[in-house]
């Protein structure tokens, strides 16, 4: 197991989206992994517009909402934020600014499964933001913590 010290929260910038769709977005900018896998996030928290299709129609997947997708492995160091990939989890979530809930206890959920398997405070999460000049992922990163630690 890699030394992990902290989780890195992001948002797609995106309506729409999955796994599979970030894995070839950043295939597109020559990503890969050893294992030949190309996102750079471990973890993919859906909304209900997997693909372009479905947001363009208004269709949208009650199922995908909320649907946690394994990316690159927890083994493997991610490619998410500059400076801070070998000791970190990335998990994203697909959206821009806003987020459905069950996109949200989804996260809760699997940020404290990770944070209980590498033996993480609450003071280990992070937003994109506290690491970039981006706003990714547009959530204040105290109100993010505050919302996972609630009991």
């Amino acid at each position: 197991m890699r030394d992990v010290n902290k989780i890195i929260v992001h948002c797609s910038d995106s309506d729409w989206g999955s796994r599979n769709e970030i894995n070839d977005w950043h295939a597109e900018n020559g990503w890969k992994s050893p294992s030949g896998i190309s996102i750079g996030y471990h973890y993919v928290i859906n909304n209900c517009y997997p693909d372009y299709w479905r947001l363009t129609e208004r269709k949208p997947d009650p199922e995908s909402d909320g649907l946690v997708e394994e990316g690159r492995p927890e083994e493997e160091i991610g490619s998410h934020a500059y400076g801070q990939n070998s000791v970190s989890i990335g998990i994203c979530l697909i959206g821009k600014t806003q987020f459905t809930a069950t996109q949200l206890y989804s996260m809760k959920d699997l940020v404290n499964d990770i944070r209980g398997r590498y033996n993480l405070a609450i003071e280990d999460v992070y937003g994109h933001r506290d690491f970039s000049e981006k706003e990714c992922p547009n959530l204040d990163t105290e109100l993010l913590r505050d919302f996972i630690d609630i009991g």
